[in-house]
């Protein structure tokens, strides 16, 4: 099978009490990243600070201190599922993917509920290219997800729409994509959508002529 061009949606789960953006997320559209910011979660004022702290090493790119930071804030509030979401996340981007793994998978038997944990494990094995593990755990974050957070919603149904073209399923692509751009509350997520919805589409085209 011919894959499609590997693209994907990468999202870093971290919260902040700064306004950093008048909706909460940031965006990087050179490397397509979304950056999530929440304004509750953390409860412990100082382990909040030292995790701040680790946004900004974050946003220079500085993956090395943030995880410093980030770890930290698990010493002082430990079993916090957005911190260790953002200690996943940045031994990813140090290329660390099973560790990174490895933190996630243990951050389900914390929270089970927690959405961007399928989100950003999802995503780590579509770096690596596992395509099917990727449909299988966002497919479970699916059945989670719910109209309260669209933002988050939409990047795991667009995410899911391209693990779905990446496994050569272009009708399952196309219907998650579609699921994406309609309840996408932010331009930049439903133009990218609506690339991966192309894509979809020039597959399923393809596949019709043989």
């Amino acid at each position: 099978m011919k894959r499609v061009s590997y693209i994907f949606l990468i999202i870093l789960t971290f919260i902040s009490c700064k306004e950093r953006s008048k909706n909460n997320i940031k965006y990087k559209t050179e490397s397509r990243e979304v950056l999530f910011f929440e304004n509750s979660g953390i409860k412990n004022e100082q382990a909040r600070e030292i995790f701040i702290e680790g946004l900004d090493y974050v946003e220079i790119e500085n993956f090395e201190s943030a995880k410093r930071k980030f770890i930290q804030a698990d010493e002082i509030e430990s079993k916090n599922p957005i911190i260790l979401n953002a200690i996943s996340q940045t031994e990813i981007r140090l290329g660390n993917v099973a560790k990174s793994n490895e933190i996630l998978l243990k951050t389900f038997l914390i929270d089970s509920l927690y959405l961007p944990t399928y989100v950003n494990l999802g995503q780590n094995y579509m770096q690596i290219r596992d395509y099917e593990k990727a449909k299988e755990i966002l497919l479970k974050g699916k059945k989670l997800s719910t109209n309260k957070n669209l933002h988050m919603k939409s990047v795991l149904l667009l995410n899911l729409s391209i693990a779905y073209n990446n496994l050569g399923d272009f009708k399952s692509g196309l219907k998650y994509s579609m699921q994406a751009i309609e309840i996408s509350q932010d331009k930049k997520i439903t133009d990218f959508a609506s690339k991966v919805k192309k894509q979809s589409e020039e597959g399923l085209l393809k596949q019709n002529r043989k």
